[in-house]
């Protein structure tokens, strides 16, 4: 059941996180000469992997909380998961968000006012998120103090989605740029405001995970002796390498495609991206097994 619950909670961050970033890519990112427009088949696919994982977690709640397969599936205990559960309730919201994501990629013509309500949907489907989480636990020290962990792992959530998912974007922007289909030149501005954006994104990570680790970890030994501490080390760990590829990626690569002969530049650059959109789902993974640990002890 755990691994079901994991594993379904780690595809579908990683749908999540291209369902918001392709979007918001393409409107801070990407030049409007570009002609740039993300795969919609790409896209539709992200959120029908979305849904399917979406189901596969569902179901593994419903095991877990059944306590075996065979009871999960009557229908006394789907109903009871469905409508008597927070997860459950948060659960039809989410499909009703998704399935409304789903409808404008499908019937919607490229425009920055689809790309605008894609985003919008995006955003408060990732957002939702702090609901089947640890985004509740903050609750036992007080309103205020829940309502600060809340907004913080919201805020966690959006700039992970949007940093790992705007990432596929640019790297597919690079290896057109590569095979002739876009040019330098915007490529270069891409990876310019990419850059600004990651800026942004890497800092409010920090700070929103600093007051994430506050609330849910007791004290500094708790990260050694407690399953959710050695799994967040884990996840820092990973996020650590992420970092420092993205800014080996703006202090040493994105230099060198500035100059008038950014071919090879560009090859390098698009390999160092594709590495870093790895290491980011190995970080979507940890998230997903650390969000199944209880904190503390």
């Amino acid at each position: 059941m755990d691994e079901l619950i994991i594993a379904s909670r780690a595809v579908h961050f990683a749908a999540v996180a291209l369902l918001f970033g392709a979007p918001l890519f393409r409107l801070a990112m990407a030049p409007k000469q570009a002609g740039f427009v993300a795969s919609r088949s790409l896209e539709i696919g992200a959120a029908i992997a979305a849904l399917v994982s979406g189901i596969g977690w569902f179901a593994g709640v419903a095991a877990d909380m059944a306590g075996s397969w065979a009871d999960a599936a009557t229908p006394d205990i789907l109903q009871a998961v469905t409508f008597d559960t927070r997860f459950g309730h948060l659960w039809i919201a989410r499909l009703v968000l998704l399935l409304a994501l789903i409808a404008v990629q499908a019937l919607g013509h490229p425009s920055r006012a689809r790309d605008a309500l894609l985003a919008v949907l995006a955003a408060a489907f990732a957002a939702s998120l702090v609901g089947v989480g640890h985004g509740m636990t903050g609750a036992g020290h007080g309103a205020g103090i829940s309502r600060l962990h809340m907004l913080a792992d919201m805020v966690h959530l959006l700039c992970a989605a949007g940093w790992i998912g705007g990432l596929v974007c640019l790297g597919l922007l690079l290896h057109r740029a590569i095979g002739g289909r876009v040019t330098p030149d915007v490529a270069r501005a891409a990876v310019r405001r990419f850059s600004v954006m990651g800026y942004w994104a890497v800092a409010l990570l920090l700070i929103s995970g600093c007051i994430n680790a506050v609330v849910l970890v007791p004290s500094p030994a708790s990260l050694i002796e407690s399953d959710y501490g050695r799994a967040l080390l884990i996840k820092l760990t990973l996020v650590a390498v992420m970092v420092a590829v993205a800014l080996r990626n703006r202090l040493v690569l994105t230099p060198q495609i500035m100059g008038a002969a950014p071919g090879g530049g560009l090859k390098s650059l698009w390999r160092s991206v594709a590495a870093e959109q790895g290491i980011g789902l190995m970080v979507l993974a940890a998230a997903a097994w650390l969000g199944t640990i209880h904190p503390g002890p």
